[in-house]
């Protein structure tokens, strides 16, 4: 490892706060990499260079200064990362006064280093994770990237196994501790990190499941042992009380479809795109196997095709009819919502049955759409309401 002058000025503010004396780092020539005197910064130091040559700790009183051209009095000490001396640091002071803080340092050094090491690795890691999910996530095609085999191997990844994408908002998450804390890039990068710990700590991942943080969104690909919904539904019930553990925060779970190739994730993240969009406080886990929700998306994907004109058309010939009607569009979306039930629909607009009858009696006179009693023209209306953006 090659100790950095910024690393190393960041190690000796930090020390100098604690010990109240002057440190100072070399590199393994003997130069001042960082120090609490900007002006000997760069300069050569024989104490240090001798620690390096003779793998020694070197104390230099006030009368050996003459020995020791560049150097103050203090003790030197080698600082030792993965068993190699990778530099030195120094403490001022007479060698009798300092020797004890001098190793306290040494030790302090040595375990920012350890840390810094293994922040990278986690950092590089976690980069790699990023670029395989966003490759996977925005892919279409059936062939995978040479590069993006090796990441995947790397991060010990079967690509051969299928895995769901599952989607969580974690902005009211963020906005608990930003409000607390002040918003800044530490404290989001805290915020990340605390949530990714919980979900390992109650093991909810397995070494073949993938999660990472983008925006204010956790994606997890997510590999089940059986893909069946109610499994799917109980492991989300443990991720979310997971996540809500002393936060008293509702979170909302989207997830997709079985992603059986690598060509797949990109339609199961767009379905647990749409899943979250379909959570409410009452049904915080939503996927794509709910019988209504599958049934919603597939209405939404078709409103995208080409009979995006028929319905346009359709909507057009109502014109002049009380479709357009405020309250008429309220009773059809409620008769829709409840499952076409005459008795509940009037519960839930607080009317009575007779009203209702004769309100879809007047849109059956003007548009020849019956839904209470026709199956497809429920579907055309539900089709017309998400072309028209009515929810």
């Amino acid at each position: 490892m090659v100790l950095s002058d910024e690393l190393a000025q960041k190690i000796v503010d930090t020390v100098m706060n604690l010990v109240h004396r002057n440190v100072n780092i070399f590199n393994r020539e003997g130069i001042i990499i960082a120090t609490g005197h900007p002006d000997r910064y760069k300069t050569f130091h024989k104490g240090a260079k001798d620690v390096i040559d003779t793998e020694s700790v070197i104390e230099i009183s006030p009368n050996e200064l003459p020995l020791y051209p560049g150097a103050l009095q203090g003790v030197n000490l080698p600082i030792v990362f993965d068993d190699q001396i990778i530099g030195v640091v120094g403490v001022f002071g007479n060698p009798d006064e300092v020797r004890s803080i001098s190793y306290l340092v040494k030790a302090i050094t040595e375990l920012i280093l350890e840390h810094e090491l293994l922040q990278k690795e986690i950092r590089s890691e976690y980069l790699l994770r990023e670029k395989f999910v966003d490759f996977i996530l925005s892919n279409t095609a059936d062939q995978i990237p040479p590069k993006i085999k090796r990441i995947a191997k790397t991060l010990g990844l079967n690509l051969d196994l299928p895995r769901t994408v599952v989607l969580l908002d974690l902005a009211k998450l963020i906005n608990s501790y930003t409000s607390e804390y002040g918003s800044s890039e530490l404290v989001l990068e805290r915020t990340t990190n605390i949530a990714i710990q919980r979900i390992n700590e109650n093991v909810l991942l397995s070494e073949q499941d993938l999660a990472i943080v983008l925006g204010e969104k956790l994606i997890i690909l997510k590999a089940f042992t059986a893909f069946e919904n109610k499994e799917i539904h109980q492991w989300a019930e443990r991720l979310l009380a997971t996540l809500s553990m002393n936060n008293q925060i509702e979170f909302f779970c989207g997830i997709g479809a079985v992603a059986n190739s690598l060509c797949e994730y990109h339609i199961s993240y767009e379905q647990a795109q749409y899943c979250l969009t379909q959570c409410t406080k009452h049904a915080s886990i939503r996927t794509i196997y709910d019988h209504d929700i599958i049934v919603r998306y597939a209405l939404n994907k078709a409103v995208e095709t080409s009979i995006r004109p028929s319905l346009q058309y359709i909507v057009k010939s109502f014109a002049g009819t009380n479709f357009h009607n405020k309250e008429m569009k309220q009773t059809i979306l409620a008769l829709l919502n409840n499952n076409l039930n005459v008795k509940a629909t009037a519960a839930c607009l607080h009317i009575h049955r007779n009203t209702l009858l004769y309100r879809l009696d007047c849109l059956r006179n003007e548009t020849g759409l019956d839904p209470s009693h026709c199956i497809e023209d429920a579907i055309l209306l539900r089709l017309l309401f998400n072309h028209l953006h009515i929810d």
